[in-house]
């Protein structure tokens, strides 16, 4: 689709399977903010680097890994990591998270897996791994909870209907809730999309809807404020 150019850093999709979408941005600006301070990101099916960049931004003092499957994806994110100003707490695993080992635990984990279960299957390899569950999906990314430090946090995007099997594979790998975010398109909407806050250590559920636009039709106050650190404009 081309190169997308944020305040603080640009990236280029050119050749990737899942092009880059406003899900990442909510996620990466509803996520980070609340745990800047984290010393460590894993972003997990990085794409071309969206999510991992979002966090270096955000987490200043960060080192952030992505892990890739596809070569395609890998190579666009290895190219806008070292074309950002954070290139230096920047890297890039190409590989399959599911069978990749880990040097480490991480501060925080963040992740907008691919979410097509059923339908057509592009005849795209790269397009056909971004957007099927054949690989990552969410029970994947909790059957390694080993990866988050005890006090660490797991951000998710997901749609809306997937709601109840995420709350089940997360109790199932002891994760708890604590942050909770109903996405819905407009004021009179259904909520499409969710933004999931998982941590092994448990505490308070902090549980929010957001509306993307107002009644007018006009995108709301609180959508501007939240993405205002890294769209140029809206």
């Amino acid at each position: 689709m081309g190169v997308f150019h944020f305040k603080q850093f640009d990236v280029d999709d050119s050749g990737c399977g899942m092009k880059i979408c406003s899900d990442s941005v909510l996620l990466g600006a509803w996520f980070l903010p609340e745990y800047s301070s984290a010393a460590s990101v894993l972003d997990i099916g990085a794409g071309s680097g969206l999510l991992a960049l979002m966090a270096a931004q955000v987490c200043t003092g960060a080192h952030v890994t992505g892990i890739e499957i596809d070569p395609k994806a890998a190579s666009a994110a290895r190219a806008n990591f070292a074309a950002s100003p954070f290139a230096s707490r920047l890297s890039l695993t190409e590989g399959d998270f599911g069978s990749c080992s880990f040097p480490t635990s991480y501060d925080l984990i963040i992740s907008n897996p691919p979410y097509f279960i059923t339908g057509e299957r592009s005849a795209d390899s790269s397009r056909r791994t971004a957007r099927h569950q054949a690989g990552l999906n969410y029970e994947a990314i909790f059957n390694k909870t080993n990866l988050i430090k005890p006090l660490g946090h797991i951000g998710l995007v997901s749609p809306a209907e997937f709601e109840h099997d995420i709350i089940f594979h997360a109790e199932m790998a002891r994760l708890k809730l604590r942050r909770f975010l109903r996405i819905c398109t407009s004021t009179s909407a259904r909520p499409t999309r969710l933004l999931w806050d998982f941590s092994p250590t448990d505490g308070p559920l902090v549980e929010n809807t957001l509306k993307l636009r107002n009644s007018g039709g006009e995108l709301s106050e609180t959508y501007r404020r939240l993405v205002e650190a890294f769209y140029i404009k809206l």
